[in-house]
């Protein structure tokens, strides 16, 4: 007979124990690291589909020659529309992931790609890359996804890799420009001295130049801005020395910084991005006829429709959409007719409106009798303005120019009244902007133009360029454009 002893306290838990020290060989089935309906999947197939023989035309490794082979186009395109996807835009970042994201492991294969093949390839293909978005565009439009019928033109600012302090005058770009140069030369002749690598000494080469081309074209950007200024602002231009194609802009949060302007053109069949252009324009009043020009090379066409807010209208802006044959909407900034300037400072009795048009003289009649001959008309784009002016020996003397023109200086002629003359179709576009109907096709601008800005930013993180310069975040803005489009279409029209 066997006894057990009984205990008064209570038994010990007993746990799994845990082995950090072992060493596992476990199979892996790479196919089955996603599911058949995962993003990388979709976005593979479409790219299986595109042509991608215009990123071949650097590949140096070759059949036959001796070389390292390089990764494909068709891998790396997908890499970075997936990456785009994630809300991933840092070369390095994305090759870190690559080693235990499952939609970045099926992708490459389990390879990792180094982040300096990864960073070359978003920006070094500026055409091959925009070819790639008309083929986006191309599968879009025989989906019957991208009509034309209506477009809708916003601008978002994105903010630039550029610090506010990296701006400086043409003495300050001068100054540094002269350090980067001597740096230059102490760096070859520190390379026959010190014990380095010859990576080492290219990686140091690289950089200096790198930033003796930035600072020469810094100063190239203060020499446009200068030649593009305006006689009555004295201000002398500034430029980034980090990134010279930045300019300060307001941004959505109310801040000023450095940033870009991105023009995107939805379509309103189902909002996908029709075209997209990064200026470093601040201004909008300058870009709704080319975004439709680009709209014309890539589709053929243009829509029969555009909507936009206030800040792309002024006269210019709508004659040339009248030009084209575009029906378009948009609030109206362009013109004003209510009483500003010197014209406040006039008696009611003695506004322009009071004045007596001569036609057969060409002469206007002030309200005391006095001619103001014709003197020039200045045409505009959409406007001419006739400008009619008395002489100081009429005004000088007249009881009523206190109540006409109080602070006016005789030195160069009398009162000066001008009436302007606008072309047919900006009065037709105001007429038409009058109309309730017109009303409400313009209340469809905000939620087309707006949502993709608002994807780009809250879901794809764009909210700050990874790389500088206009031609690098120009392929930014192409990577985000395509990879907006991609997801809205795998939404649209499902495989």
């Amino acid at each position: 007979m066997v006894y057990l002893e009984v205990s008064d306290s209570p038994a010990a838990p007993r746990y799994i124990p845990v082995d950090r020290q072992q060493l596992r060989l476990e199979p892996l089935d790479v196919d089955r690291l996603i599911d058949d309906h995962h993003p990388a999947r979709k976005i593979w197939r479409v790219v299986e589909q595109l042509d991608l023989s215009r990123f071949e035309t650097q590949v140096r490794a070759v059949e036959g020659v001796a070389g390292r082979p390089s990764h494909s186009p068709q891998v790396l395109v997908a890499v970075w529309i997936y990456a785009f996807s994630r809300g991933l835009h840092s070369a390095r970042e994305v090759e870190r992931q690559m080693r235990h994201e499952p939609g970045l492991r099926w992708l490459t294969g389990l390879n990792v790609i180094n982040h300096h093949s990864l960073s070359d390839f978003r920006v070094g293909y500026g055409e091959a890359l925009r070819e790639l978005f008309e083929q986006v565009l191309a599968m879009l439009t025989m989906k019957g996804l991208i009509t034309l019928e209506r477009v809708a033109v916003d601008g978002t600012k994105i903010r630039a890799d550029a610090g506010k302090k990296s701006f400086g005058k043409r003495a300050k770009i001068e100054t540094h420009l002269k350090m980067a140069r001597e740096h230059l030369d102490e760096l070859e002749r520190a390379e026959r001295d010190e014990h380095t690598t010859q990576r080492e000494q290219a990686a140091r080469r690289r950089a200096a130049r790198e930033r003796e081309q930035r600072l020469e074209e810094a100063l190239e950007e203060i020499e446009r801005l200068r030649a593009a200024k305006k006689d009555d602002k004295k201000k002398e231009p500034q430029a980034s020395s980090s990134d010279p194609s930045a300019a300060f802009m307001w941004m959505h949060d109310g801040g000023v910084a450095p940033g870009y302007n991105v023009q995107i053109t939805a379509d309103s069949a189902h909002g996908l991005i029709a075209d997209i252009e990064v200026v470093n324009d601040p201004q909008d009043g300058q870009q709704i006829a080319p975004a439709m020009d680009r709209l014309k090379q890539r589709q053929g066409q243009y829509p029969h429709q555009a909507l936009a807010d206030g800040a792309y209208t002024n006269l210019a802006s709508v004659m040339e959409m009248d030009e084209r044959k575009i029906d378009y909407y948009s609030t109206w900034t362009g013109r004003n007719e209510g009483v500003t300037g010197r014209a406040k400072q006039q008696h009611e009795d003695y506004r322009r409106e009071c004045f007596e048009f001569d036609e057969a003289a060409n002469e206007l009649i002030c309200p005391e009798g006095r001619r103001l001959p014709y003197r020039q008309t200045r045409r505009e784009p959409g406007k001419e303005t006739h400008v009619y002016q008395a002489s100081s020996e009429d005004c000088g003397p007249c009881p009523a120019r206190a109540l006409c023109c109080p602070k006016l200086s005789l030195e160069n002629g009398g009162r000066s009244v001008s009436f302007t003359i606008h072309d047919a179709a900006i009065e037709a576009f105001d007429e038409k902007m009058r109309q309730p109907e017109a009303l409400e096709i313009y209340k469809k601008r905000a939620p087309l133009a707006e949502f993709p800005n608002a994807w780009i930013k809250k879901k794809l993180k764009l909210r700050r360029f990874a790389t500088r310069g206009l031609a690098k975040v120009s392929c930014e803005a192409l990577w985000a454009a395509m990879t907006f489009n991609l997801q809205r279409m795998f939404r649209l029209a499902p495989a």
